[in-house]
């Protein structure tokens, strides 16, 4: 009988199926992710497993696993991430990745020597890759600094799309339940009103990153994620400049628009706010047919 692959990520053998398992990069709830060698072409790999703890649940994982590569074939952007390929090994499902080196946003951010501009610049295409998104259909649902890595070339790569809803899907995993990050977290998603994210969602967590990188920290943080939920549902967030007087007063209006309890009130999608950030960064009059900023201006002439 042939040997199983032990559920317990932790134990996962160093020779799994085609992959030399190097180190781990990476850990979620109920994946990890490794920096693996192929041994059929000698490329380095980002390896993500997931590791069912018992078997009622392992057809669902292996569904999560394919719901998760059929989304990232539909995406093609040099800011998202790209899947090199789908298997399993012993009942172990996996996704291989291309390997990026780099730092995660947060990281980045920290380094005294990288400034507001830079980030900035970073999160313009960011939010271009989020537009690409949005424009098949998906909806991140977990974007957070974490899952931005910033490449040796200086350019961002938006990763982890495990929690991807396709719009309009039904009987998606999750649809009734609370799923990201509560620091970055939408108040609809904290609602856990799934069912009816848009792509403002995804908006809505870019404007808490923008704060982040503005601010030194979310707008809302609290001991418990449930009090962090529950500020981000209830709670204006500070304006920025009134935490550091250096912020730009447009660049504020930008972060607040994405930052709005209602979606309807936010900017529409990624492209959108790229439109309105580029114009921050580079201190544009704004142009052209997107972005708030612009209709503002329109309504001030």
């Amino acid at each position: 009988m042939p040997h199983r692959i032990r559920a317990d990520r932790n134990r996962f053998p160093r020779d799994f199926g085609p992959f030399t398992l190097e180190k781990e990069i990476g850990k979620g709830s109920r994946a990890a992710v490794f920096l693996a060698r192929d041994s059929r072409d000698g490329a380095f790999v980002a390896l993500k497993l997931l590791a069912p703890t018992d078997a009622a649940t392992l057809e669902e994982q292996r569904q999560q696993m394919e719901a998760e590569a059929w989304r990232l074939r539909m995406l093609s952007h040099p800011n998202i991430i790209a899947l090199r390929q789908r298997g399993e090994v012993e009942g172990v499902p996996y996704l291989s990745f291309p390997f990026v080196e780099g730092k995660s946003l947060d990281a980045v951010a920290a380094e005294k020597s990288v400034d507001l501009p830079f980030l900035l610049e970073a999160m313009v295409k960011v939010c271009r890759a989020l537009g690409h998104a949005h424009s098949k259909g998906l909806i991140h649902r977990d974007l957070k600094p974490r899952n931005i890595l910033i490449d040796p070339r200086t350019e961002p790569v938006v990763l982890d799309w495990g929690l991807a809803w396709q719009k309009g899907s039904k009987g998606e995993p999750n649809v009734q339940s609370i799923v990201g990050t509560p620091a970055y977290m939408s108040p609809e998603q904290a609602r856990g009103e799934e069912a009816h994210l848009t792509d403002a969602t995804d908006v809505y967590s870019v404007g808490a990153i923008l704060y982040h990188l503005v601010t030194g920290k979310p707008p809302f943080v609290a001991e418990t994620s449930w009090k962090t939920m529950q500020m981000a549902m209830s709670l204006p967030p500070h304006p920025p400049s009134k935490m550091k007087t250096t912020v730009d007063l447009k660049l504020e209006r930008v972060i607040l628009w994405c930052l709005e309890k209602e979606p309807d009130k936010r900017y529409r999608d990624g492209s959108d706010l790229a439109d309105d950030l580029e114009r921050v960064v580079h201190l544009d009059t704004p142009k052209g047919p997107g972005g708030l900023l612009n209709r503002l201006f329109k309504k001030r002439k």
